[in-house]
């Protein structure tokens, strides 16, 4: 028996602790993808009406441009169905998106802080110092973003046109799939990566805000309740939603003007803005500072519940799969 043995290899077996760190990173990328495409299925109204809003020039100053109003002119005028334009390419983006933005943030702050874990168990392990945790979030938000750009681009543009839009252009295609195919066609394959440095900063100052202070807020209410549960979600999405539109604001506007300008056929540069620094002066010049935070309310009713629902969900799957039973 005992050379019958000799002529095998031993079987190796993997720790069942670190087989089940493994499947609990590959759920969370999976999970961080699932969540927030659910999330905008309900609030994609909202991102539809701020687009709008941020869209309008300075010929639109004097007109009022609240969310109500807005989402009141594009029902009577384009109905229900307009409150949900782009929806599908709504769902890719933030699918593209977050998979990398909220998945990659957990591994990579394991590898820049040791002992860290997750965002529930910071609370235990220590919450990493706030430089990491801003250069962690920054890190994440800029590769998800170039993942998600020719989504971002493309639902940007179908957002921005209607009936009842009050954009100086808009961009006249039948869907996503024509939207893609006209970019390719007219601007090159780079085409779809227009706007992507705006896009990149507005996404590493967001994600930097976003998910420092929702790491923070969950380990201090995780502490504070001693639990990980549903209201810890809601409460820290809120905190981190309003600190994330307060700095995202500015940046976001400046890409949704930069991404739904005509482009030049023949240079396939914007006839509007040359880049962020040029948008950035010219509105400023011809629309005032505060023109930087128009569409603020709408951007933060939009982003807020997004937020809310999109770590709550992402938390719930998360137990879900660490402890079944509960559920």
């Amino acid at each position: 028996m005992s050379q019958v043995q000799g002529r095998f290899p031993p079987i190796v077996r993997h720790p069942t602790g670190a087989r089940q760190r493994t499947q609990g990173r590959l759920f969370d990328f999976v999970f961080a993808g699932l969540a927030p495409s659910i999330s905008i299925m309900i609030f994609s109204p909202l991102d539809v009406v701020k687009s709008r809003i941020q869209s309008s020039g300075a010929e639109s100053k004097s007109k009022s441009q609240s969310a109500m109003r807005t989402i009141s002119n594009i029902i009577r005028q384009e109905g229900v169905s307009g409150v949900y334009r782009g929806l599908g390419i709504s769902i890719m983006r933030e699918a593209s998106l977050n998979v990398l933005r909220l998945g990659l943030y957990d591994p990579l702050m394991s590898v820049a802080h040791e002992g860290y874990r997750d965002m529930a168990s910071a609370s235990e392990t220590g919450l990493p110092p706030l430089y990491k945790r801003i250069a962690v979030g920054s890190l994440c938000g800029v590769i998800g973003s170039m993942a998600s750009n020719p989504m971002e681009l493309v639902k940007c543009r179908l957002q921005c046109a209607g009936e009842s839009a009050t954009s100086s252009h808009m961009y006249q295609y039948k869907g996503a799939g024509d939207a893609m195919r006209s970019i390719v066609r007219t601007e090159g394959f780079g085409g779809l990566w227009n706007g992507a440095k705006v896009f990149a900063i507005r996404n590493a100052v967001g994600s930097a805000a976003n998910l420092s202070t929702f790491s923070a807020l969950k380990a201090y209410l995780v502490r504070r309740f001693d639990e990980d549960s549903i209201k810890v979600d809601v409460a820290a999405g809120v905190g981190s939603g309003f600190v994330t539109t307060c700095v995202m604001c500015p940046l976001d506007m400046m890409k949704t003007r930069i991404q739904n300008q005509p482009v030049c056929p023949v240079t396939r540069e914007g006839q509007m803005y040359r880049n962020a620094a040029d948008a950035f002066w010219k509105i400023g010049r011809l629309e005032g500072v505060s023109s930087f935070y128009r569409g603020f309310s709408s951007l933060f009713i939009r982003t807020g519940p997004h937020y809310v629902a999109t770590f709550t969900i992402y938390g719930i799957l998360k137990r879900w799969v660490n402890d079944p039973a509960e559920y």
